[in-house]
């Protein structure tokens, strides 16, 4: 009798498992040595599932968090579209504004594309197609874009000269640079601009500065702004986190994002504020020697 309540029990228990219910709950081992063969199996069976479904989770969480950001990510291209087809139409400078209108469209196809791969949540390994690059023009040039921006706002926007990369020194290399993925650094580099655009009134500054150490580079982009209360700064960087002074009106997810990718990097995005004092942003990368 007992050998047959063991046999509906372990029926049940495949029962069970099938509908996926109570996964928490583990799978009782009891019975002669074969029932109890079955019912490890069947355990192994329970944990195998409360894995892949953790897994699943984690996916849809990031694929969330990803078009979510994207769509954040949108608001300062079109932003720029707007300023330039209005400086065209106003006839303001003498750049080629429809140049630009269209090197802006290809910025927004590229955002569009990293989410629209078919293969499920591929973009979060687009951190692994990097490429090397040296200091001067490709970090001058990324922060440079948004200049335009900045001054339309009325804000002095101060980009600190760079050392050229045959300036630098890392151990047994004269000269150094590092690897990275472009789009996503664009991505870093638009959501902190856009933050301190923000939190800047007409009349403030933002000011970029680098400077390298032994391994790594690093950004400072510091503005005078209205700040961050200090209660705040522990989770500024978290998912959602939405201030009173900073990061109201989105959903929080430009510094989450941003701070994801530079630690995808290898690196690390730290802040210091105070409020009505202004804010600073530290990104750090690490640098790569080429030995000689």
């Amino acid at each position: 009798m007992a050998s047959f309540i063991v046999n509906d029990y372990i029926l049940q228990e495949i029962d069970r498992l099938y509908r996926g219910k109570n996964l928490d709950k583990p799978v009782e081992v009891r019975g002669n040595i074969r029932q109890r063969k079955i019912l490890y199996h069947l355990n192994d069976a329970r944990l195998h599932l409360l894995h892949e479904r953790a897994k699943v989770t984690k996916q849809l969480e990031y694929a969330s968090v990803t078009v979510a950001g994207v769509l954040h990510d949108l608001k300062t291209p079109m932003a720029l579209i707007a300023g330039y087809a209005e400086c065209a139409q106003d006839g303001i400078g003498d750049k080629d504004y429809l140049q630009l209108i269209r090197d802006t469209v290809d910025k927004l196809q590229g955002i569009v594309d990293s989410v629209s791969v078919p293969q499920s949540f591929a973009a979060r390994d687009d951190i692994d197609v990097k490429e090397f690059v040296s200091g001067r023009p490709y970090f001058y040039a990324e922060f440079n874009r948004y200049r335009e921006l900045v001054e339309e706002r009325g804000i002095k926007y101060v980009i600190g000269r760079l050392p050229g990369i045959t300036e630098w020194f890392c151990r047994n290399s004269a000269s150094v640079g590092m690897y990275v993925n472009k789009k996503l650094i664009d991505r870093v580099v638009q959501n902190i601009i856009t933050n301190d655009l923000r939190y800047t009134p007409r009349g403030g500054m933002i000011r970029v500065i680098f400077s390298k150490g032994r391994q790594y580079f690093y950004i400072r982009v510091r503005d005078n702004g209205s700040g961050i209360k200090k209660a705040d700064i522990p989770f500024i960087f978290d998912r959602g986190f939405r201030s009173d002074t900073r990061g109201s009106g989105n959903k929080g997810l430009g510094l989450y994002m941003s701070k994801d990718i530079i630690v995808r990097h290898g690196g690390d995005i730290q802040v210091k504020s105070k409020q009505g004092k202004g804010t600073e942003f530290t990104i750090k990368l690490p640098i790569v020697p080429l030995m000689k």
